[in-house]
């Protein structure tokens, strides 16, 4: 049995740092104009450069995405990635693989690039093994399969391809969030702020807050359906009672008063766009015994706080599962301590209802911790934190080392620019404070604050 890859997101040089030394094998990173998460994506050319040295160094991985399906316009950035990887290349310096979806720029880096190898990207929505076999003619050595593939689907796909006896790395995803269309082709974000979600600009427009409204062929709540010719005129009576076969259901966003989005609905009734997160923390044994080659942790716009807390849970989960040992209450433990959606097993175990949405006020989901900090300097039994949270006297904090919990109580610290005693920070501005550590720490260990008492 072949232990699978962990492979963590990367959105920018320090986050690749993190990802390496909480455990990940490998790491994907974007190449900025060409790379799903465009917006998020803060790797410059010399971080590039660093980063394939540090992985080399390490015996790590690092894949680099280029999966936007592109315009006409976009593949005029093409050629300056290209001119990029080949001086890199001079240098002994290639990524483990480039994750592509459109078929044009696959045949330009297979032509131009010919030593880096072609890994499919999910947003090519591959989700079976015939898909897999023209993908593998094509000399393409991984597909990343669509999210929408089940566990049952995974275990027949690789017995196909194996009594077909092809050969072809498989990865999927198994934690992180999920979009309610196919793996980012939505249009909802383009259609309401103009942002391309396959561009790597999603505006999330799923996760905003939206109103259901009541209403009937000429008034809504109240308000007017259509009020084009006086938009200060925001009320009106009903002039049919409220359980009128004529009643209508609409969406208000609350940005955006006014603006009424009829909801329809079908026999399958209607769910609300927000999905909770996947998590197979649980669950990795059924993965690896299906013959998942990576497993993949979602999210490049994240914190290096959830890098690392993802990472570390994934990487001792693993290891356990390995040895068919359940995962531990302090991994569990871990992966609550996330912002998060609340979780959910995604569709490896079949499809989703309403049990995959979340309805839940978002301030609610991790009331147990928060981020505290990060540890940016050591000296000895003391250690520098660059404060992402308020902290006050007292507080209870863990430091998050890469194999275990360091518990500590926050008595005393000092304004590490002053050296005044204080007792109490405010995050911002790059604020650090300097504490006593009750074990030798690293430069890079993330910090969490505990919200409630033992």
């Amino acid at each position: 049995m072949m232990k699978p890859e962990l492979l963590a997101p990367a959105g920018n040089l320090e986050k690749l740092k993190t990802a390496f030394m909480y455990g990940a094998d490998a790491c994907y990173m974007g190449m900025p104009s060409l790379s799903m998460r465009v917006r998020e994506n803060e790797m410059n050319k010399d971080d590039l450069e660093e980063s394939l040295k540090l992985k080399n160094e390490l015996g790590k991985k690092i894949y680099l995405t280029m999966n936007i399906h592109a315009h006409e316009s976009r593949l005029n950035f093409l050629d300056k990635e290209i001119e990029r990887l080949t001086n890199l290349h001079k240098k002994g310096l290639d990524p483990d693989g480039i994750l592509i979806s459109d078929v044009g720029i696959i045949a330009i880096i297979k032509e131009k690039c010919p030593w880096i190898p072609v890994h499919i990207s999910t947003q090519a929505n591959t989700l079976n093994s015939a898909a897999i076999e023209f993908w593998a003619k094509q000399g393409v050595e991984r597909v990343v399969l669509g999210r929408e593939v089940s566990l049952r689907e995974l275990q027949k796909i690789r017995k196909t391809l194996k009594e077909k006896g092809i050969e072809v790395e498989l990865e999927s995803f198994v934690h992180g969030a999920m979009c309610i269309a196919y793996s980012g082709r939505c249009l909802l974000s383009s259609f309401m702020s103009s942002r391309c979600a396959n561009e790597g600009m999603c505006a999330h427009s799923c996760r905003w807050k939206y109103r259901l409204l009541k209403g009937n062929g000429d008034s809504i709540e109240g308000q007017l359906k259509d009020n084009r010719e006086d938009m200060d005129n925001q009320s009106k009576a009903y002039q049919k009672p409220i359980n009128s076969p004529s009643t209508e259901y609409y969406l208000e966003e609350e940005e955006r008063p006014g603006q009424f989005m009829p909801i329809e609905e079908d026999e399958n009734g209607t769910y609300i766009m927000s999905s909770k997160d996947m998590c197979m923390v649980e669950h990795l044994k059924d993965l690896i015994d299906a013959g998942l080659d990576s497993c993949k942790i979602e999210g490049r716009h994240k914190t290096i706080y959830y890098t690392a807390i993802a990472s570390r849970a994934y990487r001792e989960a693993m290891d356990l599962a390995m040895e068919g040992k359940p995962v531990t209450p302090e991994i569990l433990d871990l992966i609550e301590s996330i912002n998060t959606r609340s979780y959910m097993t995604g569709f490896w175990y079949g499809k989703l209802g309403a049990e995959g949405q979340n309805y839940e006020d978002r301030g609610n989901y991790n009331d147990n911790y928060c981020f505290a900090g990060v540890i940016r300097k050591v000296d000895g039994n003391k250690g520098t934190m660059e404060l992402k949270n308020r902290l006050n006297k007292g507080d209870k904090l863990d430091i998050i080392a890469p194999t275990k919990n360091i518990p500590i109580t926050l008595t005393s610290f000092q304004d590490a620019k002053s050296g005044e005693e204080i007792t109490k920070a405010h995050a911002g501005q790059e604020f650090s404070i300097i504490f006593e550590t009750p074990e030798p720490v690293e430069i890079g260990y993330v910090v969490r604050k505990r919200l409630i008492s033992d």
